[in-house]
């Protein structure tokens, strides 16, 4: 004879306690509905806004007589306005080369070698200020007859070739996104416990080695995140190409969104671009999220 499986009696709720639990459902909820509202009203519905005027032509959505519905914007975006976004990829994809080539070298020091980094990470928040400031005191330093004109007169080198260059706007977009891809890479180096070196150097490995068979793979993360993040800032360059490049730099697409928008007044276009850049923005988010999940908490 089978013997019976052992059941123990689940005790039932009472109304008192589902009620409990009804009021702390509902305490939630209304506490998160403040935030709900304001982020329905102030971000999702001007980002519909947006998209919905990028399907119009010209100023006719806010004309009296409503609004001309066309695809031409998206069509000029990749026709006669691909240039202005292959310069927008070519400038952040430039910039975050160079602050991956000297960013985690500096990441490694300071977290490494730098007693007080803790001094040191709160100086790195000065470029995080503005472009602005930036672009504003590279143009200074290097106008003629600025601070560093005798250095370029050593060298021969005419300070208007330095100052409208792509070199230049490089710098700048890299010395204003170089303190977030040393905080990814830190962070991720902290995670790294120094034993690991300390065993491979026992074991006879050069620096290179330990770098790129136990450094590299343990910072991949947050070295992605960091990649990512200044790639995405980078993308809505807007006062660097402005003040220190040259006519072909200055056809960045938040620019030229701006001289659509606000001088032409060609809503229409100048929101389709801004969609554009939103995709990017999103997709580059997108990934920054995926490949770096939990990999940067300390």
């Amino acid at each position: 004879m089978a013997a019976e499986p052992l059941s123990l009696p689940i005790p039932k709720l009472g109304p008192d306690v589902r009620g409990r639990e009804r009021r702390a459902r509902l305490i939630g909820l209304a506490l998160l509905a403040p935030a709900i509202f304001v982020g329905l009203l102030f971000l999702y519905y001007p980002l519909l806004f947006i998209v919905q005027m990028s399907f119009t032509l010209g100023d006719s959505f806010l004309r009296p007589s409503g609004a001309v519905t066309t695809i031409s914007n998206y069509s000029a975006m990749l026709g006669r306005y691909l240039p202005n976004l292959a310069v927008t990829v070519q400038l952040a994809g430039l910039a975050t080369i160079a602050d991956l080539i000297f960013g985690v070298p500096f990441a490694y020091i300071l977290v490494r070698k730098v007693r007080y980094r803790d001094l040191v990470r709160a100086f790195m928040v000065f470029p995080m200020f503005g472009a602005l400031y930036i672009a504003f005191g590279l143009r200074f330093i290097l106008l003629p007859g600025g601070p560093a004109t005798p250095l370029f007169e050593l060298l021969g080198i005419p300070n208007a070739s330095v100052l409208y260059s792509l070199p230049s706007v490089v710098f700048a977009m890299s010395i204003f996104t170089f303190p977030f891809m040393v905080m990814n890479v830190g962070t991720a180096l902290s995670n790294v416990d120094p034993v690991l070196e300390e065993a491979a150097a026992c074991l006879g490995a050069t620096p290179r080695q330990t770098f790129t068979r136990i450094l590299l793979p343990l910072t991949r993360a947050g070295i992605v995140a960091g990649c990512l993040m200044v790639f995405g800032w980078s993308l809505g360059t807007f006062a660097e190409p402005l003040l220190l490049g040259s006519i072909n730099e200055q056809r960045t697409l938040a620019w030229t969104l701006y001289l659509k928008g606000v001088v032409q007044l060609d809503y229409g276009l100048s929101t389709a671009m801004g969609v554009v850049l939103l995709i990017f923005a999103f997709v580059v988010t997108y990934f920054s999220l995926r490949f770096t999940r939990g990999a940067l908490v300390e």
